[in-house]
This record gives C-alpha cells, sequence and structure tokens, in this order.
C-alpha cells in the first residue's frame, strides 16, 4: 500500500469496465485522482468508491473525442492539484462486432476519435507536466489487434494504432524520464458481463468476444489481476521500463 502516495493519476474511462477497478486500486495505494467518463452517473459511483477509500478525487464529464473538453478537463486538474504524474488512457468507444464488410465508415471513426485521438491528445496535453515530474503513462491495447478477432476490425486496428504511438513516444520522451507502456488486458468487467444480460450466466460464450481458454485455467478479474500491474506500471518499481506491452491475460497470448 501507499506506492502511489504524491502522485496525481489521471485516469480515462473510469466510470466503469476497468476504469472503476483501476480506480479504486490506485485510490488504496495513495494516489490523488482525476477521473474522466461521458457516462456522468457512474462517474460518480467510481468517484465515491474511491473518496471512500480516502482519495481526494476531481470527477468530470468529458467527451475525450473532443479536444476542446480534454483541454479544459486537464487544464482544471492541473489548477486544482498543481500538476499531472500518471497518465491511464483506458477510454474507447466500440459498436458490437460484425464483419470487416459489414463495417461502416463510423464504426471505425467511433474507435478512432475516443480511442486514439483522445490518447495521443491526453498524452501532449500532459506532457509539460510529466516532463517535469518524470511521470507515467499506460495505455491499453487489445488481444483484438494481435490475434486478428473476427468481428473486430475497428477496434483491433484502432488499438494497434494505439501501441504503434506508444511505442514512438516512448522512445521520443525516455529523454525526459517519461515511461510509457501498454497494457494488454485479458479479464471480464461488468461491461463485457452486460454483453450477456438476457442469457444464463451457465450460456455465457466469451469466445464470441475473443476470450480464449487461458493456460491457467481461468478469466481474469480486473480488480485483482488487472490493476496490480496498471498499479505496478504507474508506480517507482517499474522505472526502467518503457515503450513495452504487457499481456496480462493469463497466458492467452504468449509470444516470443
Amino acid at each position: 500500500m501507499g506506492k502511489l502516495t504524491g502522485k496525481v493519476a489521471i485516469i480515462t474511462g473510469a466510470s466503469g469496465g476497468l476504469g472503476k477497478y483501476i480506480s479504486q486500486r490506485f485510490a488504496e495505494e495513495g494516489a490523488t485522482l482525476a477521473l474522466c467518463d461521458i457516462n456522468e452517473e457512474r462517474l460518480s459511483e467510481t468517484a465515491k468508491l474511491c473518496e471512500s477509500k480516502g482519495a481526494k478525487v476531481l470527477s468530470s464529464v468529458c467527451d475525450v473525442s473532443k479536444y476542446s473538453e480534454v483541454e479544459v478537463f486537464v487544464s482544471s486538474v492541473a489548477t486544482k492539484f498543481g500538476t499531472v504524474d500518471i497518465l491511464v488512457n483506458l477510454a474507447i468507444a466500440i459498436k458490437p462486432p460484425h464483419s470487416f464488410l459489414e463495417h461502416g465508415m463510423e464504426t471505425l471513426q467511433l474507435s478512432y476519435e475516443t480511442g486514439l485521438v483522445s490518447t495521443w491528445n491526453m498524452m501532449k496535453l500532459c506532457y509539460p507536466f510529466l516532463k517535469t515530474n518524470g511521470g507515467k503513462i499506460i495505455n491499453f491495447g487489445s488481444g483484438a489487434g494481435i490475434e486478428g478477432i473476427e468481428g473486430y476490425a475497428a477496434y483491433a486496428a484502432i488499438k494497434e494504432a494505439i501501441r504503434g504511438l506508444s511505442r514512438v513516444v516512448a522512445r521520443e520522451w525516455g529523454k525526459d524520464n517519461i515511461n510509457v507502456n501498454i497494457v494488454n488486458p485479458g479479464a471480464i468487467t461488468d461491461v463485457i458481463k452486460s454483453y450477456f444480460k438476457n442469457i444464463p450466466e451457465e450460456q455465457w460464450d466469451f469466445s464470441s468476444l475473443g476470450f480464449h481458454e487461458t493456460p491457467i485455467g481461468r478469466y481474469g478479474d480486473p480488480y485483482e489481476d488487472i490493476a496490480p500491474v496498471v498499479v505496478f506500471l504507474a508506480c517507482d518499481d517499474s522505472r526502467h521500463i518503457t515503450g513495452q506491452t504487457f499481456n496480462v491475460d493469463g497466458g492467452s497470448l504468449i509470444r516470443a
């Protein structure tokens, strides 16, 4: 506990899914939190959970696809907390899976603007603060991109673009003592469960969402399995790691 004490962390897409659990872990580790999402009700719930763990929290409804809103959000964080030490880019919007031939440009544009563009803008706007403090950036890829999971052409393309961008920035900003890493998570979140809300649990088929059998024999838990790795990449323990992709997925994406 306390690995992030004294650090100010921005987490996008904080209202649900991985964002909710990573925010709570950060709160437990002593971070001051700036949370944003487009869903006001769920964002408020996440903020209250983090405050109950003793964290100082600024939560803001923000459409991360719009530069003007991102700019206002980052400025408000700097005004309230003085700086930004950690940036966790989780936000992305996707549509239900369908074949590439059925993909319209609106599907690609949605993931592009909420995923790649928001990550791009957040990093640029936070750079002056991260450079001053020797900051940490954690971006998120996906097994959909690495394996080419059917039905997710737009999402997979954008997630691989985020990985490529992250590696370039890791090289360029290394001299500024900024670490940039990528997490490919493999966990069942409340967002994923919502896909199956009208199906009995014993009939859930996670393979339809690109989740495969893992060597360790179970799917990941967002709070117990994914969030601690993000904490590690956000704290000083990972100061000599940058530009790397961490497949936190129980071994389903074992690579050489």
